[in-house]
């Protein structure tokens, strides 16, 4: 039986997209910097950008939790920052300026939510915008700074579009959205 880790029923309804042109985080690229987005279809309608953030980011799945624990075990050790695996917060408090994890939310709108970390090593940018009634964008933007950083992408990237696709997907299986 094949483990629920690589299971997407609806698999259809996540695809990665071009990096939308109206998110804020585009223009934010400095030197070296990785960017992906993934659209997804909800099933409901007419949801906010933060009630969406918040039903992929407030319920990360075992297996994600359990991986970005493992991470940050490794990578303290290379100078990366490492926080609690929380990447949101009760949706009532999802406000500019409150901290979630690692993250801290830079925009709060009906329309686009982004979280932002930036550390010595790297800046990430978090974007969850509204595309239209059924669709939204989670769009990744991150800034490469210093060696460490560029080689510690390169290792991640294949892992961080798996992760992104199964969070998301989740979130629509379990119809959050």
């Amino acid at each position: 039986m094949a483990s629920k880790w690589f299971i997407f029923k609806d698999q259809n309804m996540v695809e990665q997209i071009e990096f939308p042109s109206n998110t804020r985080i585009n223009g934010k690229e400095v030197g070296s910097f990785y960017r992906d987005s993934f659209s997804c279809k909800a099933t409901k309608k007419d949801l906010n950008a933060a009630y969406v953030y918040h039903a992929i980011f407030a319920y990360l799945p075992k297996p994600v939790q359990i991986a970005l624990k493992i991470r940050n075990t490794i990578v303290k050790w290379f100078g990366f920052s490492v926080a609690d695996v929380k990447m949101a917060l009760p949706l009532e408090n999802i406000e500019v300026g409150k901290q979630a994890g690692f993250l801290t939310f830079e925009t709060v709108s009906d329309s686009e939510v982004i979280t932002v970390a930036s550390e010595k090593n790297m800046d990430i940018w978090l974007s969850v915008m509204k595309l239209s009634e059924h669709e939204y964008a989670v769009s990744t933007l991150v800034n490469l700074k210093t060696g460490s950083g560029r080689f510690y992408m390169a290792l991640i990237k294949p892992f961080h579009k798996l992760i992104a696709k199964y969070c998301i997907t989740q979130a629509i299986n379990e119809k959050r959205i």
